[in-house]
């Protein structure tokens, strides 16, 4: 019997339209111009070329260890960093503005997945669903709020650091149940999929017809049900009931 569904967010609920790491980039680009103008209108000196050029090199690093280790870093320690080699002090209240710019960009571009709404409901009736995502907790509620999806779900665990288990082992303990009775959907067959295997859970796979990144696709994780579509998730945690 299965007791609890997790889903995960970003290319699993909701996608960027045309997706490539290039347009990406450009939103969140786009969203820093944002922070350095409010940055101005603090009254804070700074130097724009050495901001920009001190900013990109910092987020290239964190990605890049993104990449080979498959550690999430979030928003805010990359402008932490920033703001802290270029002596820029600011209050908690005014950081925390400048995160909320940078992903002022990011946020409406996101947008629901065909008939993620109606899937969604579908499940809730009978299941208890969970969001277990790695973006931040601002960014997790905005999205949700702006695509009128945050009333499906029981819990959401956001900055979850997947693959790494314990945001799986508080969905567990959530849902008061075993592994073996609790299932994952997503896109990513590194961060959602083979951790989720590992610990003995059922195991959807959302492919969206390639890996985020090229070496992902070569694990060998073979997940229960493989699907193209999110509305064949309705279909793939009946067969996987009857199957058990």
């Amino acid at each position: 019997m299965i007791k609890g569904i997790g889903f995960d967010l970003q290319f699993t609920i909701v996608t960027l339209e045309h997706f490539t790491l290039e347009r990406w980039f450009r939103l969140f680009d786009a969203g820093f111009i944002k922070v350095k103008e409010y940055l101005r209108a603090l009254g804070i000196e700074f130097n724009q070329k050495k901001l920009k050029r001190t900013f990109r090199r910092i987020r290239n690093k964190y990605f890049a260890i993104t990449i080979t280790e498959d550690q999430q870093y979030f928003t805010e320690e990359i402008l932490r960093d920033t703001f802290s080699k270029l002596n820029i002090t600011l209050t908690s209240n005014d950081f925390m503005k400048c995160v909320q710019l940078y992903h002022s960009m990011e946020i409406p571009a996101w947008k629901s997945l065909p008939n993620a709404q109606k899937t969604l409901e579908t499940l809730s009736k009978n299941y208890k669903l969970a969001l277990i995502t790695n973006a931040s907790e601002y960014l997790t509620h905005e999205i949700l709020q702006l695509q009128k999806l945050d009333d499906y779900f029981h819990f959401i665990f956001t900055k979850a650091r997947k693959p790494r288990p314990p945001a799986f082992q508080q969905f567990k303990e959530a849902m008061h149940a075993r592994f073996d009775e609790l299932v994952m959907v997503g896109d990513d067959i590194s961060a959602d999929i083979e951790p989720a295997v590992k610990l003995g859970m059922k195991t959807i796979h959302l492919y969206r017809g390639y890996e985020y990144l090229q070496h992902h696709a070569h694990i060998q994780i073979k997940p229960d049900k493989k699907i193209t579509r999110l509305e064949d998730v309705i279909t793939a945690v009946e067969e996987l009931e009857t199957e058990q």
